[in-house]
């Protein structure tokens, strides 16, 4: 389990910039014109990330804030067709949020797709996704050196880790560190299969990311799940953090939506 995320070195990555070409494939998940009045009109705004192709579909990242610009929710939006075809090598895509949106808590998201999984054997070795969302920015996180086990990254203070929150070893180059909760039913003693997963992530003793880990075969069912994230007793830096985090799928548009919700504003101490 030491080895859990150490990835292969021949990934490609996707970086998602401004002056994208917009996808041709799967456009679903954009908004109808009837949508978009709805949204003028709300008590909240929601701003989008370029699109970048994912399958036979689209995925792109968003930020949802009230009209003063507190965020409230952030997440990512694969499209109906997205999980058909996809790459049988491991891919890398990176979405930046908008500028100067929510405050400047949230920063990117970088979601990987992992066709055979990763270790530990019988464990995380299913086809799955890695949805990060960092608070860091893409320079910071990508000068993050490797490090390998049995040799640890500089840990938060206990104060700042949930409960039966254990970090790995090792450093995932251009990631960061990983925190698994140890009670989680894939790992032992219970060891049920893999289905989902909420993953923290460090670097220099500071959380950066958080991560929910889900399976395409989890998808591919089509949930619509609220799950209560963990919390620490205290925070590092003032800012937005989520209580919860949602896996659903929707009809109109056909959509998987993966996001961190219910955002708390939360002092450092």
């Amino acid at each position: 389990m030491f080895n859990l995320f150490k990835k292969l070195s021949g990934v490609l990555i996707i970086v998602a910039v401004i002056g994208m070409q917009s996808c041709d494939k799967d456009d679903s998940i954009l908004e109808t014109a009837e949508t978009q009045t709805e949204l003028k009109n709300a008590v909240m705004n929601t701003f989008y990330s370029q699109s970048v192709s994912v399958g036979n579909g689209v995925a792109r990242a968003w930020i949802k804030t009230t009209k003063t610009g507190d965020p409230l929710e952030v997440g990512i939006d694969l499209s109906g067709k997205a999980l058909m075809n996809l790459p049988e090598e491991p891919v890398q895509y990176v979405l930046p949020l908008p500028k100067n949106k929510g405050n400047h808590f949230y920063n990117h998201v970088l979601f990987d797709w992992n066709p055979v999984g990763h270790e530990p054997p019988g464990v995380y070795d299913l086809p799955h996704f890695d949805f990060h969302f960092y608070i860091t920015s893409i320079e910071k996180r990508e000068a993050i050196p490797p490090m390998n086990p049995p040799y640890f990254d500089p840990a938060p203070d206990s104060m700042y880790i949930p409960a039966n929150y254990m970090e790995l070893p090792g450093l995932v180059p251009a990631m960061g560190a990983h925190w698994v909760d140890s009670t989680s039913s894939e790992l032992p003693p219970i060891l049920e299969k893999f289905t989902k997963t909420f993953i923290w992530g460090s670097h220099s003793g500071e959380f950066i990311f958080w991560e929910p880990m889900i399976t395409r075969e989890y998808l591919m069912t089509m949930p619509n799940d609220t799950i209560p994230i963990p919390q620490p007793e205290a925070y590092q830096k003032d800012g937005w953090y989520a209580m919860d985090y949602v896996i659903t799928y929707s009809t109109r548009p056909e959509k998987y939506t993966i996001a961190l919700v219910n955002l708390e504003y939360k002092q450092a101490q």
